[in-house]
């Protein structure tokens, strides 16, 4: 598994390093929070790939990767948690939990984590935050639990860490994808 992540994760740094190669008077991975509260976000934060100042206005460019990794379908154990691993975008990764009951609370802490409100987390070499960019608000449905990470410039390690929290707190399947993403 940490190969294909790996795969996919380099995929996504390699084009944001190219979308970045003719930006620099801006700002790179500009934590923001949003002030609509229905912004459909945890905590109405968002990493924007870039912001830079134009004609004395702000503006926000987004990377669209125009490539991913494709791979056949993996579906293997982790621990007790059974994992559905497609081919998916780093930017938009969506994950369908089975979960019955409502609640999320694994999610928050994992996100308070990686989308690093303190811009703690060191500067890599490659000169990126090393943080998650957002997380959707889950949705619950009658058996499922449904959100979307832009994973940014985190590391793999972050990806795991939240397969670890799903396992560790039950869950007995997880679908990974970037189905709005990717058209078959």
């Amino acid at each position: 598994m940490n190969e294909i992540i790996e795969s996919h994760r380099n995929s996504y740094v390699r084009q944001l390093a190219e979308f970045y190669s003719d930006r620099s008077e801006g700002i790179k991975e500009a934590l923001l929070k949003l002030d609509n509260e229905e912004s459909g976000l945890l905590f109405n934060l968002s990493r924007m790939d870039y912001l830079v100042k134009v004609d004395d206005e702000w503006k926000i460019e987004e990377l669209s990767p125009d490539s991913y990794n494709n791979h056949s379908l993996l579906e293997f154990e982790y621990g007790d948690l059974i994992v559905e691993l497609n081919p998916l975008f780093w930017h938009g990764v969506q994950f369908t939990v089975a979960q019955k009951e409502a609640g999320y609370s694994w999610l928050v802490d994992w996100a308070t984590k990686w989308i690093d409100e303190d811009d703690s987390f060191a500067s890599s070499s490659e000169d990126i935050s090393g943080a998650i960019h957002s997380v959707t608000v889950p949705e619950q449905e009658t058996d499922c639990l449904k959100f979307t990470v832009d994973f940014g410039t985190a590391p793999v390690d972050c990806f795991i860490e939240l397969i670890d929290s799903l396992e560790e707190n039950g869950i007995s399947r997880v679908k990974i994808g970037s189905d709005d993403l990717i058209s078959e």
